[in-house]
């Protein structure tokens, strides 16, 4: 019982990749690949096909032919088992040390059958069993080896063409990500309400107007500082993260309220540059914000994930929502990280969650 299910379990996992083959454009393959194959095992075979009998010859033919199918087959079924197992670039290694030592114990049963299939049959030269054991060995290991190569180096290709698509894909949606923080932060709204409150803080509060220039400055030199890296410590995001909510805490007080809930050390932990400050910008821009409804907005890690929520009080009018920067922040995190941007949003609060990027991954 136990036995079957393992075999179901085998089954199960095998047969919906190899139904699944004609992804694999490898139709011409079998067509030419096999007949070829045959055909090269025929001619350099122990004995000159011209002076085999016609009886001999058929005899070789569907024997070489069946040899070169049953092989080439279940090699082929193996190394999309494999490819399921171990689909991503990144498992190149492990996917082919898996194969080749499947690949050798396979070869070394398969011989036995085929040996006995071949010394059942007539032949030209008789010769002994190991002998023509050893034989089938050498032809298993030149076909199955020609057979993996070929499609290994097709997958690798492909999967090796389709990470500099993504990382190129990355990079666009980096820049697109740039260039629409960029046109936010230098919009004439921006521009208007930071220096309609630096107007009004020069005469009253001079100091804090320099200090609100130094915060202006600190902004635009974060943009143009951090322009074109996938990833920067949440240390530093936080820092610029401060920077941007003073400068909204000037123009709204204590109507806006920013709530920090992380760890002490936070060198350790990455973040794709500008996610968080695009997420305090929507909340800020699409939700009422006033004496009568002030807006929190929390920011915090928990596990594997931060978090930014704020609670809901949407504007009826004036803002029109695209979810252009919501959309690109999921996109990325999905190239860059492959973990997804969970997005909840109930009657009372709206919130984000992203996964967190650790120092030690390679990204």
């Amino acid at each position: 019982m136990f036995v079957s299910q393992r075999c179901a379990k085998l089954i199960n996992l095998i047969l919906p990749a190899y139904i699944g083959k004609t992804a694999m454009n490898d139709k011409w393959i079998h067509i030419i690949g096999m007949p070829v194959v045959t055909m090269i095992l025929i001619a350099f075979g122990d004995v000159n096909p011209l002076r085999l009998s016609q009886e001999m010859l058929a005899i070789k033919v569907i024997k070489s032919l069946f040899f070169v199918l049953c092989y080439w087959e279940s090699n082929r079924m193996l190394f999309m088992y494999m490819r399921t197992r171990y689909p991503d670039l990144g498992d190149t290694s492990k996917r082919v040390t898996w194969h080749l030592l499947v690949f050798v114990v396979y070869v070394v049963i398969a011989g036995f059958v085929f040996t006995y299939i071949n010394m059942s049959l007539p032949q030209n030269k008789p010769e002994s069993f190991w002998r023509e054991y050893r034989d089938v060995l050498e032809k298993s290991l030149l076909l199955l080896g020609l057979v993996t190569a070929v499609y290994e180096c097709a997958y690798y290709f492909r999967l090796y063409e389709k990470s500099q698509f993504e990382s190129e894909r990355l990079k666009k949606e980096a820049l697109i990500s740039q260039v629409e923080l960029l046109k936010d932060q230098i919009s004439p709204h921006f521009l208007f309400n930071s220096l309609n409150a630096l107007i009004s803080m020069v005469p009253e509060d001079p100091q804090l107007a320099v200090i609100f220039i130094q915060k202006l400055s600190n902004v635009y030199r974060h943009v143009l500082s951090y322009n074109g890296k996938n990833v920067i410590d949440l240390q530093t995001e936080k820092d610029f993260l401060d920077d941007f909510i003073f400068l909204h805490q000037i123009r709204f007080s204590a109507n806006l309220i920013v709530e920090f809930k992380l760890p002490d050390q936070l060198d350790q932990l990455k973040v794709i540059p500008f996610t968080l400050q695009m997420l305090v910008e929507n909340a800020i821009k699409h939700n009422i914000i006033s004496n009568r409804k002030p807006l929190t907005i929390c920011i915090r890690v928990h596990k594997k994930v931060i978090t930014v929520s704020n609670n809901l009080q949407k504007k009826t009018s004036g803002v029109e929502s695209t979810n252009t920067g919501l959309k690109n922040i999921v996109n990325r995190y999905e190239l860059l990280t492959g973990k997804p941007v969970h997005i909840t949003t109930t009657a009372n609060e709206f919130s984000v969650a992203l996964p967190l990027i650790y120092a030690n991954e390679d990204l």
